[in-house]
Parts: structure tokens; C-alpha cells; sequence
């Protein structure tokens, strides 16, 4: 093989192997995006982490019963930048998640669109509109 054909073929296979993984990431097909679902409880857990942050809530459930949600949210970053700061969103407070709930009903894990704390709203700024009133 050619020296030059083998330089490039080295390149665009370093270049698919950089492009493969991110646009595999970003599935999400596990969620019902057509629908919105509102879950509130007791913030348990928060993990601030990128690429995806994760909240875990605690919820009353049926015969008293709690159940653990969680729901999978935007960058650490994007989240801050709307106004969903950590000393929003902390253990043991009470919130409000709209979210995309499963497509599999048995789960209890959603994707986080926005939240209500205190009758405020907060989108998680990626221009969605969490009431359907043209304000996030």
C-alpha cells in the first residue's frame, strides 16, 4: 500500500474513532419525548457531573411506601447557567421534576426537562418549555 494511501486511511479512522463515540451517547429513545410527567418528592441525592448530571428523589408511593425516581439532566454547567443551582437542588429539599418518562412504565427513571420549586420554574435550558406557556 502506498504511503500516502496508508496516511490517510490511518486519518480518517482516527477521525470516525473521535466522532463514533459522542453521537452514540446521545440516544434517547428510552424516553417518551412526546410526553410530560411531573414527579414530586424529596431531593435524596445530586450528582453535578458532566457530561449528564443525575437526581435521585425520594417519593411517596402507594400504602405510604416510598420510591426512588431518578432523572438523568444536561451538563452541570448548562443547569447552573439555568438558574438550577446546587443550593436549589440540594438533599432534603421538596421539588417538583417535569421530566420525558420512560417508554418501559415499569421504570422510575426519566429525562429531566425542568422543575418547580416554591411556584418558580426552571427549564433546563435547552429552550424546552416546561409550561406550556411559552415561559421557562
Amino acid at each position: 500500500m502506498p504511503r500516502k494511501t496508508a496516511c490517510a486511511l490511518t486519518a480518517l479512522l482516527a477521525f470516525m474513532s473521535m466522532t463514533a463515540v459522542p453521537s452514540a451517547h446521545h440516544s434517547r429513545a428510552m424516553f417518551n419525548v412526546n410526553e410530560l410527567i411531573s414527579v414530586e418528592g424529596v431531593v435524596k441525592d445530586v450528582q453535578w457531573r458532566n457530561p449528564h448530571m443525575w437526581v435521585t428523589l425520594d417519593v411517596p408511593g402507594p400504602n405510604g411506601t416510598k420510591e426512588s425516581w431518578g432523572f438523568e439532566g444536561s451538563g452541570a454547567a448548562s443547569m447552573v447557567a439555568a438558574g438550577i443551582s446546587p443550593q436549589i437542588l440540594k438533599v432534603g429539599n421538596r421539588v417538583k421534576i417535569i421530566a420525558h418518562p420512560p417508554r418501559d412504565k415499569s421504570q422510575r427513571t426519566a429525562e429531566f426537562m425542568g422543575m418547580e420549586v416554591n411556584g418558580r420554574y426552571f427549564s433546563r435550558g435547552t429552550g424546552s418549555n416546561i409550561r406550556g406557556t411559552g415561559e421557562n
